[in-house]
């Protein structure tokens, strides 16, 4: 397992490099912008923030309603990336769904930290962070998969002796479990992020 997971990362290093960067770009861009925004922007930015923040502890999310909106969240991100793999121009766009999930992450953890200070801190590792350790590394190998079948289209690998089907089926499958991932990192959002934030709220 460990040898196969080894031999994966390494034939694949150089998607998940690209991944990564944009990514890691879009985290900066998010934060930068912050700098640019007009002082009218901030104060209704900050006053969103703060009626966000309030309906968390007012917040009574049934457990069927989060796990539907987890499952909705997960098919609508991962079947984009799963859609867009299936043709030779979706690359550049799998591409830029990483990075505005940097640069959403980037910008909300940057906004919080700049107008709660400590507090947002608090909140980002608590109640943030938690969700996204699951997210970000299964929207990684998401975008991996697509950038991969996308390219093996442009090269011809799916017109191979094997044919297109059992390279759709596993593509498919993999999709699939990295969906599972989602979902889960979509619970955790919806059960564990309500719970920390309110720590956060109440004694920070």
């Amino acid at each position: 397992m460990e040898r196969a997971l080894a031999r994966h990362i390494r034939d694949n290093l150089g998607i998940y490099l690209v991944v990564f960067f944009f990514f890691l770009g879009g985290i900066i861009a998010g934060t930068v912008t912050i700098y640019f925004l007009e002082q009218q922007q901030v104060i209704q930015l900050a006053a969103y923030l703060d009626n966000v923040l309030q309906q968390f502890n007012a917040s009574d999310l049934s457990g069927y309603k989060g796990v539907y909106q987890a499952i909705i969240n997960a098919l609508k991100e991962t079947g984009l990336v799963w859609f867009l793999g299936l043709t030779v121009i979706g690359i550049p766009l799998i591409v830029a769904i990483v990075f505005l999930k940097g640069f959403i992450l980037g910008f909300t953890v940057g906004f919080l930290v700049q107008q709660k200070a400590f507090q947002g801190v608090a909140f980002s590792l608590l109640a943030i962070l938690p969700p996204n350790l699951i997210q970000i590394p299964a929207l990684f190998v998401a975008a991996m998969l697509g950038i991969s079948f996308s390219t093996g289209l442009m090269r011809g690998r799916s017109l191979s002796e094997k044919g297109i089907l059992p390279r759709f089926l596993a593509y498919s499958f993999f999709m699939l479990l990295v969906t599972v991932l989602v979902v889960g990192g979509g619970l955790v959002e919806a059960y564990l992020a309500p719970v920390f934030a309110r720590v956060v709220l109440n004694y920070f």
